[in-house]
């Protein structure tokens, strides 16, 4: 598998660090593992993906274990945060939304979501302070009702129904890189919105000014060959343009651009 990019990695800690906003993931739990191999396998695709808080409830093989470090190959940050615990209800005691994973369809009166609907409970219960935990069980069965029941949510990976036995590590990778990929997204778009304040937008009045002028040097110039010609293209144009939220610079640039190219033309 291509490793994260080193440059999106900064970029998304620097766009953190910019909007001022503290960088929390949700936690990782575990219950009853029993490789530590797949534990360390786990840690590993955290790191990957900026998750630092790892939590196991009742290892089989114990922690710390020797399988699960050397297959975390060198994920630091996240085996020094593991948690051990020996229940579910102690692992999850300052967790505000849990959110479990299943392979198939439960006859429990549980609320069953998406993993899109999961993610975005989440996001938005960190971005309230909260803190947000995905659950996952033992390699060979999965969760048990009596485990799911103790969550706030359960959603199933779409996957193959002819072959939907999924690899721990690969479950948890997915919900990381699900979560990894909305993050920046969101950071991404809230950077892009600060940085148009930043910025004057133009007036409406320096829009119809751009507008006005690049009709009148089409018109001059004999681009329309018709008046429904004209309104149709010019009504395109402004839906372009206002499309790209211009800028009080933006709108004197494609002034001082459509001014030379007439001038140009005329010239020639």
């Amino acid at each position: 598998m291509e490793q994260v990019g080193e440059e999106h990695k900064l970029d998304f800690f620097s766009i953190m660090k910019n909007s001022h906003t503290s960088i929390k993931f949700p936690v990782i739990i575990l219950s009853n593992p029993q490789l530590g191999k797949n534990i360390g396998a786990v840690a590993r695709v955290m790191e990957n993906f900026c998750f630092e808080e790892l939590r196991l409830v009742n290892p089989r093989d114990g922690w710390p274990n020797d399988d699960a470090i050397s297959t975390a190959a060198g994920s630091k940050n996240v085996l020094n945060n593991v948690s051990v615990f020996e229940t579910i209800e102690q692992a999850c005691k300052d967790i505000n939304i849990v959110i479990s994973t299943t392979a198939r369809k439960r006859d429990l009166n549980l609320r069953e979501i998406s993993i899109h609907k999961a993610l975005s409970l989440s996001y938005m219960k960190i971005e309230e302070r909260g803190k947000t935990g995905f659950l996952f069980g033992a390699e060979s069965s999965g969760l048990s009702n009596e485990e799911i029941v103790m969550s706030d949510y359960s959603f199933s990976i779409p996957v193959n129904q002819d072959f939907s036995s999924i690899n721990l590590s690969h479950s948890v990778m997915i919900v990381c890189w699900e979560y990894y990929n909305k993050y920046i997204v969101c950071s991404k778009q809230i950077k892009k919105e600060r940085a148009k304040k930043v910025h004057n937008l133009a007036t409406n009045s320096e829009k119809e000014y751009f507008f006005n002028k690049m009709n009148n040097m089409l018109q001059k110039s004999n681009f329309f060959h018709s008046k429904h010609m004209n309104n149709s293209i010019m009504k395109n144009m402004r839906s372009l343009f206002n499309r790209s939220s211009l800028t009080t610079q933006e709108v004197k640039t494609l002034n001082g651009i459509i001014k030379s190219l007439f001038d140009y033309n005329n010239e020639t």
